[in-house]
């Protein structure tokens, strides 16, 4: 049979045959034949209902043929011209090829597929409508071998009877529900039985119901979220000011690209509202060809501020796509989409998979930000979806940041983080005169233990109130206190179904669990040892407000967090506020980082920048380096009297050292020096393996029996030379910095390397005992090659032992 890329042109003789994947947990596609009247209008990526099992589901055809499969043509007996178990596609389910799968998106659901080792079927999901049913309830009607059956009294049991009966009177049929809501005590297993006898059959459920028409409100940005025409979310117009030859040059070279139809990947590296302006422009050139555009976002606040800008430029061509829309909003968006009633989708990471044909561009801003990996299967990259998919597209991908990811930095430039100027266009504050603003640093470990605020940082916000200027105080960690601690005995209480410390919220009196979101009141004495010596260690943000309001009690004061914003309405208030001078001091934790970008403000305190350094992850000094200079980015200049201090028990660690000294090369320069020595990415390729369950001898066992056979299997592989193994000249290009070595003093097995097992770092959640594996490879096929091999074996061994196997193929935590 022929795959998606070649399937495009019509088969000069009707095909009688299609291979059809279900959206499930299935890593195979079914045969089916099609019945003659349907030949002519099937077509790769077309959405059929077929009979499966016992049930009826909707699947995706994704190979046509006119000849028997090749296994089934070998069992065939002589004179046999189909096998008797070939059975036959039920109905076609798009109204028009336009409602189909396009053959590029349909490849794209199958690189996801091969990349991150989540059977075919999962990703189908990702590409199919909303509105389409994963698992299809059937309809029944009755058939006249049935209905003669009931005149005649055949024997049958009495609820048999009744359903036969029931049937017989509906003659557009009734589905399981239905029936069973109807006559109590009705299985499945007599609804097939009358089945098997030939007395009812299923019928398809009427597509036409699966569509919904496209409602104003479902289709595009509701006018919450808009600005007036032409600004941003800051009130400034935007392109009001010319391009400089250099960004003019970028243009011009985008539009020869665009021209050309060649595919180009080109980092934007700058302010928000610099790369969102540079965007308008870019996109006015993909529109003007009659190519659509793709714009991805980690979160929705910042998806809405993007499909603000843009609608306030193209109206109503612009659809907002996100997982917080409505069940039915987001059909009809995607049917708006799917039929090119719009075509500028924005939208969070799943709208990579958007239905949308021959896109000219896709841009993914803050591409550094690790919400743009999925956590569920199919565990995804949105920022590698979409270079998959402007490489199959031949789309320009633009990739916004003002503080790129070493992956992206090493992508760009193989030979190390600097990019050339090519694929980098830079949009710094520089480059326009605009100095940082001043920071100073402030070392915890000279002043008193549990110094929340030092006098440096009150004399700060003393100074920005009685200017006028404004004040955030940033601390990515929330409740009152990080645990409450026993000085007697050094316990703390700790959650009954994950392995963690309870945090301490005072405004509820409750211990809450950050993993599983259990809570209990406060204990008055130790859980260990009874003594009532319980203390607070450890601060959040609720414990900064009430030192500021204890400090400064005539300030309007604002915490920005999860335990404050309970739903996007109040965010929104809360930013509001402030826009208009309501807060004069505004506390939270990354919430604030999220959405279209404040307004500068005269001082910005940071009490503990080392928060999340100490994490056992190799990406915590990344995650905090980011973290840190999107909280700077927060002050004005330092011409405009903006000032940061930041407070630090490691003021010498090079993400800390970077941001006092505005010096991005110390903190990159000594990363890339431990990844490299370790083989973390950019060096080398992760596969973080997972296995969890009820049963902590069961998850330890399955654990070290999957650790055994991975090494099993890596003994087995043909070595290339120098022990590494030989790529072959197709294979997918793989974001990887360096194919050099890894360091020869790390044990290795040919070029993979299984590391584990051990109980993971948070040893339990929810119940469920936790064990990890790490694979190494600086070949990313062969990786998953070895993954592949040994999960197949791993599942079906312990199908029914309750444990769960998870693959995570590109993790961005270790946790």
């Amino acid at each position: 049979m022929l795959p998606p890329s070649e399937s495009e042109s019509p088969l000069s003789i009707p095909p009688a045959y299609a291979d059809v994947v279900v959206p499930r947990h299935l890593n195979r596609s079914f045969t089916y034949t099609i019945p003659a009247p349907m030949r002519d209008r099937l077509r790769v990526g077309s959405r059929v209902q077929i009979p499966f099992g016992r049930s009826t589901l909707h699947g995706v055809v994704v190979c046509l043929s006119d000849r028997l499969p090749e296994h089934y043509a070998k069992s065939l007996p002589s004179g046999q011209e189909t096998p008797s178990g070939l059975r036959e596609i039920t109905a076609l389910l798009d109204e028009t090829p336009a409602t189909g799968l396009s053959p590029n998106i349909l490849t794209l659901s199958r690189l996801v597929s091969e990349r991150y080792l989540t059977p075919w079927g999962q990703c189908l999901r990702l590409i199919l409508s909303p509105a389409s049913p994963r698992n299809p309830s059937p309809k029944y009607v009755s058939t006249s071998a049935g209905r003669q059956a009931l005149e005649r009294k055949k024997r049958i049991s009495s609820i048999a009877r009744q359903a036969l009966g029931l049937l017989t009177q509906a003659p557009k049929g009734l589905i399981l529900t239905s029936l069973r809501q109807r006559i109590p005590g009705l299985t499945r297993h007599e609804v097939h039985a009358l089945q098997r006898r030939g007395w009812i059959r299923e019928i398809a459920r009427n597509a036409d119901q699966q569509q919904s028409p496209v409602t104003r409100r479902g289709r595009f940005v509701t006018e919450a979220v808009l600005q007036p025409r032409g600004t941003n979310a800051l009130g400034t117009t935007l392109e009001s000011t010319p391009l400089s030859l250099y960004l003019q040059a970028v243009v011009n070279r985008l539009e020869t690209t665009l021209a050309a139809g060649r595919h180009e990947r080109i980092l934007l590296q700058g302010p928000a509202v610099e790369r969102w302006n540079l965007l308008l422009r870019v996109a006015e050139l993909s529109l003007a060809r009659h190519r659509p555009i793709l714009v991805v976002a980690p979160e929705v606040a910042r998806a809405s501020a993007i499909a603000a800008l843009l609608h306030a430029r193209w109206g109503p061509r612009v659809a907002l796509l996100h997982s917080e829309l409505r069940p039915k909003a987001r059909a009809e968006v995607w049917y708006g989409i799917q039929v090119g009633r719009t075509d500028i989708v924005v939208g969070t990471r799943s709208a990579i998979f958007a239905p949308v044909s021959s896109v000219g561009l896709i841009y993914v801003d803050g591409e550094e930000d690790l919400s743009l990996k999925e956590e569920q299967e199919p565990r995804y990259h949105a920022r590698e979806v979409a270079s998959m998919r402007a490489r199959i597209d031949k789309a320009v991908l633009l990739l916004g940041s003002s503080h790129p990811s070493l992956e992206t930095l090493a992508n760009l430039d193989p030979g190390g983080y600097r990019p050339n100027q090519e694929s980098r266009v830079l949009l710094d504050s520089e480059e326009k005169n605009q100095p940082p603003p001043s920071i100073q640093l402030v070392d915890l470990r000279l002043l008193p233990r549990n110094t929340l605020l030092s006098d440096v940082m009150i004399r700060g916000v003393r100074d920005a109130l009685q200017a006028r200027s404004g004040v955030i105080l940033f601390l990515n960690r929330r409740g009152f206190a990080s645990a409450l601690l026993c000085r007697d005995c050094g316990a703390s209480p700790r959650c009954q179904r994950c392995d963690v410390t309870l945090t301490l919220h005072r405004a509820d009196a409750r211990l809450t669990c950050h993993y599983c979101g259990s809570s209990q009141s406060v204990p008055h004495t130790c859980p260990t040892c009874r003594a009532a010596r319980l203390e607070p260690v450890g601060f959040g943000t609720e414990r900064i407000e009430e030192q500021v309001r204890l400090l400064f009690p005539d300030a309007r004061v604002a915490r920005l967090d999860r335990d404050t914003i309970q739903n996007p309405s109040q965010a929104a208030a809360i930013r509001q506020a402030a826009l208009t001078g309501e807060v004069d001091i505004l506390i939270g934790t990354q919430m604030l980082l999220q959405g279209s970008p404040w307004p500068p403000v005269g001082f910005v305190g940071i009490p503990l920048a080392d928060a999340g350094l100490h994490l056992p992850d190799f990406r915590a000094a990344e995650r905090t380096y980011h973290t840190l200079l999107d909280a700077v980015g927060l002050a004005r200049s330092a011409e405009a009297g903006g000032r940061v201090i930041l407070q630090s028990y490691l003021p010498t660690h090079p993400a800390i050292a970077a941001i006092t000294h505005h010096n991005g090369t110390l903190f990159y320069d000594q990363e890339l020096a431990f990844r490299k020595a370790l083989g973390y990415p950019p060096y080398a390729h992760l596969i973080s393996l997972h296995i969890s369950g009820q049963n902590a001898q069961r998850v330890k066992e399955a654990a070290q029996w999957w650790a055994d056979s991975l090494r099993h299997a890596v003994s087995r592989r043909p070595i290339g030379d120098a022990g590494w193994p030989t790529r072959p000249d197709n294979s997918e290009p793989q974001p990887c910095a360096s194919e050099a070595r890894l360091p020869l003093s790390l044990d290795r097995t040919g070029d993979i390397m299984i590391l584990g097992p051990i109980p993971a770092p948070v040893a339990k959640i929810r119940g469920r005992h936790r064990w990890q594996l790490l694979v190494k490879s600086v070949d990313a096929t062969a990786a998953r090659g070895t993954v592949k091999t040994t999960l197949d074996e791993l599942e079906a061994k312990n199908r029914k032992g309750g444990l769960k196997f998870e693959v995570d193929v590109d993790p961005v935590e270790m946790m």
